[in-house]
């Protein structure tokens, strides 16, 4: 019998901001038995696949779907395949046997050489202090990890409303209109839906990081929200040109890295953190399939001349930006972070990361990925322009 029930994937799918409706439609016409009675995914795929067609679905769609929200640690099913679409990216810090064969042949160089990096940079610059899930709200913590612990907060922090209750009367999300214009521009009703649902977790997101800050301090999440009023982000302030699309690869670009920092905080010495990291990995990690999914609808819709598009705004804008977000290759915080379990990686390791993954995820829209060492060199150059005009530098970095 399948260890996932087909009512608990409906209730989730099109709450997903990555929801693709076509895929629910599969699901209702498919009858029960069918589904119960599939041994493994691969056979409920191959199941499902005549109710997919006809409701113009895919099958790899309905497999890194069905990963996403239920593989380990999230549900039963095995430790997800379709790793560059869904679940925590650990193939990229290490384990390249963890790719699709097709994948690892094409890219064998880029994760072998990216595997190798990891092993020596893990931790060979550091000794660590802090064990995960080792301190709890309201633990008695070293002065040295407090302070790392609230600079953390402050460098990453998403406390986009600062209260919650009758002080939030009046206030808004820093974003909320933003997210109207966008959603004004949706080219459909799947888009907008995913849509509507993103603006939905973000918000969730905000209640969940409030909670966290709030239990460690009831003064923190003002504070944070007053510091992201003006600090400096090399990925948020370079300017979108303001379209459905522009805004479509923002979120497969930031929000994937978002992914990444986040799966940082997972294995994290302060718990409440881990805890909250979990969700927000899984979360992001549908953030930014969603822009996937706008990215791909729109080539699928203008053909080559969208392909060309996209592929220029990637190379001259979006790509050199999100390289340099990782921030310094010789960052000292990040040093002291990965000292006191708040942080498990260099910032040189989950930027190579990121490119591999970027690499698989880009050929499946048939682009390229710029090359690294031109890319992260004109992002960083960007990002130190930017820093010099930001009213306000961002010590954290």
């Amino acid at each position: 019998m399948f260890p996932v029930d087909k009512r608990s994937v409906q209730c989730l799918w099109l709450s997903a901001p990555d929801a693709i409706p076509a895929l629910c439609f599969a699901l209702d016409d498919m009858p029960a038995e069918l589904w119960r009675d599939a041994p493994d995914l691969d056979a409920l795929a191959d199941a499902v696949t005549p109710y997919l067609q006809r409701h113009g679905a895919r099958r790899w769609d309905f497999i890194w779907s069905m990963e996403r929200h239920f593989s380990e640690p999230y549900g039963p099913l095995p430790k997800a395949q379709q790793t560059f679409m869904a679940g925590i990216p650990d193939m990229f810090l290490g384990a390249a046997d963890a790719v699709a064969p097709a994948a690892a042949t094409r890219l064998e160089g880029v994760l072998a050489e990216q595997a190798h990096l990891n092993r020596v940079r893990l931790h060979s610059d550091v000794t660590v202090a802090a064990a995960p899930y080792q301190y709890e709200a309201g633990s008695e913590l070293p002065a040295e990890h407090r302070e790392w612990l609230e600079k953390l907060f402050f460098a990453h922090g998403e406390c986009m409303i600062p209260y919650f209750g009758e002080e939030a009367k009046g206030i808004k999300s820093m974003y909320q209109d933003v997210d109207a214009a966008l959603m004004e521009q949706a080219p459909d009703a799947a888009s907008r839906l995913r849509f509507s649902n993103f603006t939905n977790e973000e918000y969730r997101h905000t209640f969940q990081f409030f909670s966290l800050y709030n239990a460690y301090d009831p003064a923190l999440p003002r504070k944070i929200y007053e510091h992201e009023q003006k600090v400096f982000r090399a990925y948020m302030d370079f300017k979108t040109d303001g379209t459905w699309l522009d805004y479509g690869i923002f979120n497969m670009l930031a929000d994937r890295l978002g992914t990444y920092q986040a799966f940082e905080w997972v294995q994290s010495s302060y718990a409440p953190l881990a805890r909250v990291a979990l969700k927000a990995v899984k979360d992001e990690r549908g953030h930014g399939n969603m822009g996937y999914l706008h990215v791909r609808d729109f080539i699928e819709r203008e053909g080559e001349r969208g392909r060309g598009h996209v592929q220029q705004r990637i190379d001259n804008h979006f790509y050199p930006f999100h390289l340099a977000a990782f921030g310094s290759s010789s960052s000292a915080n990040n040093r002291m972070w990965r000292k006191w379990g708040l942080k498990q990686h260099s910032n040189d390791a989950l930027r190579a990361a990121y490119h591999a993954e970027m690499s698989l995820v880009l050929d499946s829209l048939g682009l390229k990925v710029p090359v690294f060492d031109d890319a992260y060199a004109r992002g960083m150059e960007a990002a130190t322009k930017l820093r010099k005009v930001a009213r306000a530098g961002d010590a954290y970095a």
